[in-house]
């Protein structure tokens, strides 16, 4: 399914901020930029996992949806993903961990893509070693955000992370996978899984 709109200018057009929308973010004294421009009720959980890997160490950017239902209509693919404040975040920033949500109920898994082939490597390996199931993808497929114009290859490097987590893997990450409580009901694996990110953060 093709995106509503095209770009954040059409959608802060048709969309108010604060009420079906919201940006937060955080600069920190750091190279490295977690990022989540489908957060909220968009990818479910992926805001809340930004938050984890980030801590207190890496900048953040969240581009949340807030409806109570639709928020769907506020998906920007990355490639298109243009508001400013993300772009001039991403353009400092050496390094980038982008987290997505994807469609799969059943299958734990995370898929791992970008342009940053030695930094996914090392993601890989950490994430099968904290017991997570995860996948590193060619180039050029679905998910597999190695375009340039991907906003997690926009960085001073031209390169960066995206993970793909998948349906089932979020929802376990949470006793309650709602937008009231994920923030409070964060489980073990979520820990788990944030820290095997946190693992491969280049210091």
């Amino acid at each position: 399914m093709s995106d509503k709109y095209k770009n954040f200018e059409e959608l802060s057009e048709a969309e108010e901020y604060g009420v079906d929308y919201r940006i937060r973010f955080a600069n920190r004294p750091s190279n490295i930029i977690t990022m989540a421009i489908h957060g909220g009720g968009i990818e479910t959980g992926t805001s809340e996992v930004a938050i984890g890997i980030a801590g207190d160490i890496t900048s953040l950017y969240l581009f949340e949806g807030m409806k109570s239902s639709g928020n769907g209509d506020l998906h920007i693919t990355s490639t298109n993903f243009d508001e400013p404040t993300a772009l001039e975040m991403v353009s400092k920033a050496d390094y980038a961990y982008s987290i997505h949500g994807y469609a799969d109920s059943i299958n734990k898994n995370t898929k791992i893509g970008g342009a940053d082939k030695e930094l996914k490597q090392k993601v890989y390996e950490s994430l099968i070693a904290h017991g997570f199931s995860a996948e590193i993808l060619e180039e050029g497929t679905a998910l597999a955000g190695s375009d340039e114009e991907n906003i997690c290859n926009k960085t001073t490097r031209g390169m960066g992370v995206q993970l793909e987590i998948s349906t089932a893997q979020r929802n376990v990450f949470f006793g309650k996978n709602t937008a009231a409580d994920r923030q409070n009901t964060q489980t073990q694996e979520f820990y788990n899984y944030t820290q095997a990110i946190k693992n491969t953060i280049p210091f």
